[in-house]
């Protein structure tokens, strides 16, 4: 049995806080299925420089800062599915996923049309996780980017089951008193670490599909759907 490889990343700049307990409990669910196997990604601790618009990624068709980026790409690669966990950070993601993302997405635009190639069809499987310092607070905006967000990367997003309460991802609430800043607090959330776990189980289910059809239609399939990587000196 070919196994599926899920990279879970974990969006928070704050190590081992809710957002990464968040993921541990998404991970859990689908502990127990043979056939997948787990990688993870943290920003925490990780240096990941702002794009300057430098425009070298178009000449070396890399990007020319290594930082956290690069160990990023190498995780992208070789994952079938990303099962992303962030919190929200004044209604959207926190500074280094938007710096992450916003490299990463200019070096592989860069690296492919420089050489007159089209993006590679990555379709990497993908599901959303994020909590809130509130009940109602700005998970649905969080949701929203990183699902555009793995659109732009040609990814394939699914979502939990509509009777678990997820339609885009898994939202949860981390800011319960008496101590809104315990590290913890997203574990009390009950109903948002559910649907965590149904989107997780959901992102392992489809990734397996997907992986199984591509490996069936094989060279019947276009040749985006092919990935390469040649780094230039």
């Amino acid at each position: 049995m070919e196994k599926v490889k899920i990279l879970g990343i974990v969006g928070s700049p704050r190590k081992r806080g809710n957002t990464a307990k968040m993921m541990d409990k998404a991970f859990e669910a689908i502990g127990d299925y043979p056939w997948v196997e787990t990688d993870r990604f943290e920003v925490a601790g990780k240096k990941i420089g702002h794009c300057i618009s430098c425009y070298k990624c178009m000449e070396k068709l890399q990007c020319v800062i290594k930082d956290g980026l690069y160990e990023f790409h190498e995780k992208f690669v070789a994952a079938d599915a990303l099962l992303w966990s962030v919190p929200v950070y004044h209604m959207s993601v926190p500074s280094q996923v938007k710096a992450l993302l916003d490299r990463f997405g200019n070096m592989m635009i860069m690296h492919h049309l420089a050489q007159g190639m089209d993006v590679p069809r990555f379709s990497k499987v993908c599901g959303v996780l994020t909590n809130g310092a509130s009940r109602y607070g700005g998970q649905d905006l969080t949701l929203s980017f990183l699902v555009n967000s793995s659109l732009v990367t040609k990814g394939v997003v699914v979502a939990g089951d509509t009777l678990v309460d997820s339609y885009i991802g898994a939202a949860a609430w981390a800011g319960q008193m008496p101590n809104p800043l315990a590290e913890d607090n997203v574990l009390q959330d009950e109903h948002g670490i559910a649907c965590a776990q149904n989107v997780a189980k959901r992102v392992a289910e489809m990734a397996r599909i997907v992986k199984a059809g591509k490996a069936a239609l094989g060279d019947e399939l276009p040749s985006e759907y092919s990935y390469t990587w040649e780094a230039k000196e």
